[in-house]
């Protein structure tokens, strides 16, 4: 085994991996990335339309067990197979979620988590096309502006939203976050601003950092109980990378926890049901996993939309994107957005209903996929999330070996109030889409939303429609309980020298995408690795390897 040293190993280039490591190379330390899949110097990554092309491609497509509560439904859990990691393949929508929800986390036990804390954090990462204020960013690194597809559609949704009672909001990540509004993009004129472009190779531009592509981690070796390093496989061969000062694992909701194992550092039980020796017994790891469940229903649209283009509409579509930047081409999923309270008791929002100008017919192939093609018919979508599920899954192991997938289990709807609640969110669209503002742009609802009549039809068509939404997080839950597996300052707790920074440590989920908070994520941790290392000379030098 050849082996290296650095200052800091990053497991994994994905959205905090690329803040945390863009961040300590920056500030002079030396920092090895390695991460399992490809580069991201791909035009498909920075053209937001064409998502579809890079999100098949470069995915994980982590197949999960028969959901029970779902009809044995049997889907793909997306993640990026490729520097960026799910920051490389979404759909770039950029909600921060709701206050209520980072001191939730706090008032858990998490201290320096709550919002007053973090706002700081958020407003550092990015530059907002509205200028700084106390809410928003002028000078950070990810670029985020409003979506730039206009469509009669859009603005008709906000208005019908009004007319439903609901109120407008101009930011829903400034001082109003619930209402009604345009989506926001983390888009510069169009092309997607995202960490592993505006970090490894802006803000650490010039820097000493290395991103080693096409390295999967096998596991963390430790000296005891403190992590000195890293063994992976690149190009056929066994590596070791040591850490001088720490190593911190950004792999993700999926790979964090089944590293971890691989490693030793786990429930007790399932170690030793794969013959690993232990280093930690953690319990926690890999359970509380959580994601967004979302439902999308379907309008045929009275006016032209994106499901049929003419060749004239193509040619206008590219020069409005070489021009402006806008149009077809840097369209996301969402256009407008509202963030809803079913009960205004509620501390933050539970759903979240978004409109789509365009339709999509969504099935989910022998893979476990989801395949999502134009629908043959000019049409709108109204997808609506459920924000904070109350159901929990986990991540096993497989097998022993890092090359095998592990094992995900999550009972989508085993909590009957988390049906009902996405049931009621439905409801509410459908009463949207019903007002005068958005009727004149209708007529009538695709199939088979078209003969759901009574409340069981709803719920026969969601257990078969429903699907989660790739903002899979919590499996290495922080926290100061006995099943946390980070402390509130991202440390392992019972280790020394091991971090972990990815949506994986988040209690609960935010009330949005959790790729800002995941960012979020990134920056905080880099502040607490640079406040407890001394300042080292800076040796300029970056490379990337494939």
């Amino acid at each position: 085994m050849t082996g290296e040293t650095f200052d800091y190993v990053v497991v994994g280039g994905g959205s905090a991996g690329s803040v945390v490591a863009g961040r300590l190379a920056a500030a002079g330390a030396e920092v090895l990335v390695l991460e399992a899949g490809g580069t991201d110097r791909r035009p498909d990554v920075l053209v937001p339309a064409a998502l579809p092309v890079v999100y098949r491609t470069r995915n994980w497509r982590y197949r999960a067990e028969p959901d029970p509560s779902r009809e044995g439904t049997v889907e793909a859990w997306p993640a990026g197979r490729i520097l960026g990691g799910g920051g490389s393949i979404n759909a770039t929508v950029f909600i921060r979620g709701h206050a209520a929800d980072y001191d939730g986390w706090a008032e858990g036990g998490c201290t320096g988590w709550d919002h007053a804390s973090v706002l700081p954090l958020f407003r550092r990462m990015e530059t907002w096309e509205g200028g700084a204020d106390r809410y928003r960013g002028g000078d950070g690194p990810i670029h985020v502006a409003f979506q730039r597809t206009p469509h009669p559609g859009t603005d008709a949704f906000i208005a019908a939203a009004g007319q439903a009672g609901h109120p407008q909001t101009a930011d829903y990540n400034g001082a109003q976050p619930d209402g009604v509004g345009v989506v926001q993009v983390n888009q510069r004129r169009g092309v997607r601003s995202h960490p592993s472009r505006r970090y490894l190779r802006g803000l650490a531009r010039g820097r000493n950092l290395t991103v080693r592509t096409g390295a999967l981690a096998g596991r963390i070796i430790f000296e005891g109980e403190r992590a000195i390093g890293v063994e992976y496989r690149h190009r056929s061969a066994v590596h070791v990378a040591r850490a001088r000062w720490e190593v911190i694992l950004c792999a993700g909701a999926i790979e964090s926890p089944k590293l971890l194992m691989l490693s030793g550092v786990g429930s007790a039980d399932e170690l030793a049901r794969h013959g690993i020796r232990p280093v930690c017994d953690s319990p926690g790891v890999g359970a509380n996993l959580q994601d967004h469940a979302a439902l999308t229903q379907r309008w045929h649209a009275t006016v032209p939309t994106l499901n049929k283009v003419r060749p004239i509409d193509a040619l206008r579509a590219v020069a409005d994107y070489v021009i402006a930047g806008r149009g077809p081409l840097a369209t996301t999923v969402w256009q407008a957005m509202l963030l809803h309270r079913t009960d205004p008791g509620l501390p933050a929002p539970n759903l979240q209903i978004a409109f789509s100008s365009f339709a999509v017919v969504n099935t989910i192939g022998p893979d476990g996929l989801q395949n999502v093609a134009p629908a043959k018919n000019q049409g709108f979508m109204v997808t609506t999330v459920l924000l904070h599920p109350r159901a929990r899954g986990r991540i096993s192991l497989r097998s022993s070996s890092p090359a095998d997938p592990p094992r995900i289990d999550h009972a989508m709807f085993a909590d009957a109030d988390d049906l009902a609640e996405l049931l009621a969110g439905a409801a509410e669209a459908r009463r949207i889409m019903a007002q005068p503002a958005m009727t004149p742009l209708t007529s009538g609802m695709f199939e088979p939303e078209a003969s759901c009549r009574t409340d069981g039809d709803w719920e026969r068509l969601a257990r078969r429609a429903a699907t989660h939404t790739a903002h899979h997080s919590g499996t290495c839950r922080m926290g100061v309980d006995d099943l946390a597996v980070v402390d509130p300052e991202l440390r392992v707790r019972g280790l020394a020298g091991l971090r972990v920074a990815d949506a994986s440590i988040m209690p609960a989920l935010p009330s949005g995408n959790t790729n800002a908070a995941a960012i979020l994520i990134g920056e905080k941790a880099s502040d607490l690795l640079l406040a407890g290392r001394p300042a080292d000379a800076v040796i300029p030098k970056i490379v990337e390897e494939v």
